[in-house]
């Protein structure tokens, strides 16, 4: 019956997915159409033809050699080799003398010049015929256009392109050129990269938190899970902002294309898998979602699509296990639903990938330092229960009457068997030696605990000639307790549960709650 219903949500994500790329693949392109009312249009609608001779003149080539550029992702006649591509754009109005219009390639490899209505303009590396001749160009190239260029009217671009030096799957024409408002566009890439610093430096704080919380306590897997997925956010902003921090070329665009296809698809599975972690889920589903993750990435992504396939696939698992935990009343289940549906926000308002997994990372995060607080809070309480037990601890260390009744069952064994009453003094004096090596303490290990249980149910055993014992099972030779907590038990057990009896075993067994 579980098998059933994970195929049928299985099946429910499938065809979610299918819907969003039908949709996105469905979307009509703007047109290149420009005016004072806009601060930016992406350019479209290109023609493309083979550039033969890099060194002829554009006016050499007739019109009916040019093609309506439509490539497919996989189309492999438009990718190494020299290429020119040319669109129209239409100025509505003349800019006034305040504003600059401004052309932005973005993602463009390797080299290209840029010609307006015949003219050359501008220049990103050199093109060559051969990986020798060619020599990428900046990676962050723009050029602001003279108001001589922008008069009011049809204008043509030509783009000389050549791209031999090709690493990766990425294709030139994956890139694409903006045109507008000069100011407004380098404001808007500041803003990007401010973004990244700020992201970077807010998620360094649980990375590191975490980090140190796996090394230091007891090494769980949630907070190495998390400190992971921060640690994969700060990476996607490194790789934003490597272009500012270094002199990089337009070839940069092939490392970055490798990097963010890493990070997708792990913090697509590092996150849900963190979540069966917290909330101590069944470990098995982690696979369900790997094979899941794995098929979406493979069969129904592109270059194009992948982020908005990916996006969606990690906040639908997100979801449903979120929901599962609210469901199960787990702890902090409540906090990471409202980091869930701010994620679910900030893909609806088109947030980059960084903005959106900060939006969850930090819902999570806060959940994190509710459930470590709590558990200083309990540890505090713990010794605070400690301490109040030392003056009672000391006060049963010299109890007349245990004390008077073992004296008496001495004095008997001394009378019938001296060889037992000496294992009884014996027993007698280590307890008394064990309990006054603890009575300082706050925690002490819980083997040392269970060395003192076993060492009083020795001395009763001989007192009341019986057979006590005690067994432990599952129990974490690492973890520390208030002393005589269990003795204490122990004692209470014998009184009203094995006072007539001639044998009883205690058992101390160790189980985990949800929470670890």
């Amino acid at each position: 019956m579980k098998k059933i219903k994970l195929l049928s949500v299985f099946r429910s994500i499938i065809i979610l997915l299918a819907v969003i790329n039908i949709e996105i693949t469905a979307t009509e392109p703007p047109q290149n159409i420009i005016s004072s009312l806009n601060k930016s249009i992406y350019l479209d609608h290109w023609q493309i033809v083979k550039d033969t001779d890099p060194k002829l003149s554009l006016s050499t080539i007739p019109d009916s050699l040019w093609q309506l550029f439509e490539p497919t992702l996989d189309d492999e006649r438009y990718s190494v080799g020299n290429w020119l591509i040319r669109t129209k754009i239409v100025i509505n109005d003349s800019a006034s003398n305040k504003v600059v219009l401004g052309l932005f390639p973005i993602n463009f490899v390797t080299a290209y010049e840029i010609y307006w209505d015949g003219i050359k303009i501008a220049q990103n590396g050199i093109i060559g015929t051969n990986k020798t001749d060619e020599k990428a160009g900046t990676y962050n190239f723009n050029l602001a256009l003279s108001h001589n260029l922008v008069t009011r009217g049809e204008h043509t671009i030509v783009f000389r392109i050549s791209n031999h030096n090709n690493y990766s799957s990425w294709k030139w024409f994956y890139g694409y050129i903006v045109i507008g408002k000069y100011d407004s566009l380098l404001q808007r890439i500041a803003q990007l990269y401010y973004q990244a610093f700020f992201i970077t430096g807010i998620l360094f704080i649980p990375f590191l938190f975490n980090l140190f919380l796996y090394v230091a306590r007891k090494r769980k897997i949630e907070h190495l899970l998390f400190s992971i997925i921060c640690l994969i956010v700060i990476m996607d902003s490194l790789t934003m902002m490597a272009p500012i921090l270094l002199d990089t070329q337009t070839t940069f665009v092939y490392w970055q294309y490798y990097v963010y296809q890493l990070i997708t698809l792990l913090f697509t599975v590092l996150l849900p898998a963190f979540f069966i972690y917290l909330f101590s889920f069944p470990k098995k589903i982690i696979g369900v979602i790997i094979v899941t993750t794995l098929f979406i990435f493979l069969f129904f992504t592109n270059i194009e699509n992948r982020f908005n396939i990916m996006t969606p696939t990690v906040l639908i698992i997100s979801s449903i296990i979120t929901m599962w935990a609210l469901y199960k009343r787990r702890e902090e289940s409540a906090i990471i639903f409202i980091g869930i549906i701010a994620a679910w926000a900030a893909y609806y308002f088109n947030f980059a990938f960084a903005g959106l997994a900060t939006t969850m990372v930090i819902c999570t995060s806060f959940s994190i330092a509710r459930q470590f607080a709590r558990k200083e809070n309990a540890e505090r309480e713990a010794q605070l229960k400690s301490a109040r037990l030392e003056n009672e601890l000391l006060k049963k260390n010299i109890n007349p009457h245990f004390v008077l009744n073992t004296l008496t069952s001495i004095i008997a064994w001394l009378r019938k068997d001296s060889s037992s009453a000496i294992k009884l003094i014996e027993a007698l004096a280590d307890e008394f030696r064990m309990i006054n090596q603890i009575s300082e303490l706050k925690l002490i290990p819980i083997n040392q605990e269970i060395d003192l249980c076993k060492t009083h149910l020795k001395i009763m055993s001989y007192r009341k000639g019986a057979d006590y014992k005690l067994e432990t099972i599952d129990i974490n030779e690492k973890d520390t307790v208030p002393p005589m907590i269990f003795h204490t038990l122990v004692e209470n057990g014998i009184t009203h549960g094995y006072e007539k009896k001639i044998a009883g075993t205690f058992k101390l067994q160790m189980i985990k709650n949800s929470n670890g």
